[in-house]
């Protein structure tokens, strides 16, 4: 495939690809959109590695060119598996099964003229079935490999990035434990005690060492603190989760 291929799908819309040197190219700016990103640009630079230039037919004038942003296969899965939206999982069936097989890498993009030559030659058509299948045990692998790295994208999100400690009744819910059970079973072991005005709070000892973060607050002229789990914390009560749902 030689020039611009424009893919148009009712709930994502159109998705621009060309192909180069034997590898597909996909407009981030469109990809980043059918996922669900507010800020396009801002998602291809925060989870895209190998982002290209490439001049494209204008939309409006077909005489002239402009530069648009093109990410490789990579960087799709990268824009799939840190999309928060619940259909990205669709958009990724609909490129992979009816997007790629369309423009085969090597090289059997259907044209009328493809069609023809598959039509009226054996070996073209033969060539064409042993393409087709080594292609589609190619998506298996990628679809594979796609569903490890949605597994560490979630890990990551859960439990090592810092931004993520929640208060309590977070906590719970992401653990998917009842809140009071959660609570009980922090006093309980004595990872928290409630103080006289009702906060929760954890000890400072050595046990509690990166479970907890406290923040202090002001709200109309009264001040407080809270307790946030961080990260490390979620990992360490999510192996304890079947002791916590035990509490009566």
């Amino acid at each position: 495939m030689n020039q611009m291929e424009i893919f148009k799908n009712p709930e994502f819309g159109s998705i621009r690809v060309i192909e180069e040197n034997g590898k597909y190219l996909f407009c981030g700016t469109d990809v980043a959109a059918a996922l669900g990103y507010s800020n396009p640009r801002d998602a291809i630079i925060r989870h895209c590695r190998y982002v290209v230039k490439r001049d494209a037919p204008h939309p409006q004038s077909l005489d002239r060119k402009i530069s648009m942003t093109f990410i490789p296969e990579g960087d799709l899965y990268r824009l799939i598996v840190h999309s928060k939206l619940p259909s990205a999982e669709r958009f990724e069936r609909w490129v992979f099964d009816e997007v790629l097989p369309t423009i085969r890498k090597h090289g059997a993009y259907l044209t009328k003229e493809k069609l023809w030559e598959v039509a009226t030659s054996p070996e073209a058509l033969m060539k064409l079935c042993s393409d087709l299948l080594a292609e589609r045990e190619a998506n298996i692998s990628l679809r594979k490999e796609n569903a490890q790295l949605e597994g560490k994208a979630a890990f990551y999100d859960l439990f090592i990035d810092l931004k993520h400690s929640t208060n309590l009744r977070t906590t719970a819910k992401e653990l998917d434990v009842p809140e009071r059970r959660f609570v009980r079973f922090l006093i309980e072991r004595r990872f928290v005690y409630r103080t006289a005005s009702g906060n929760v709070l954890p000890y400072a000892n050595v046990k509690n060492t990166g479970l907890f973060c406290v923040k202090d607050y002001c709200n109309h002229g009264h001040t407080g603190s809270y307790t946030l789990v961080t990260p490390q914390g979620k990992l360490y009560f999510a192996q304890l989760r079947e002791m916590i749902l035990l509490v009566s």
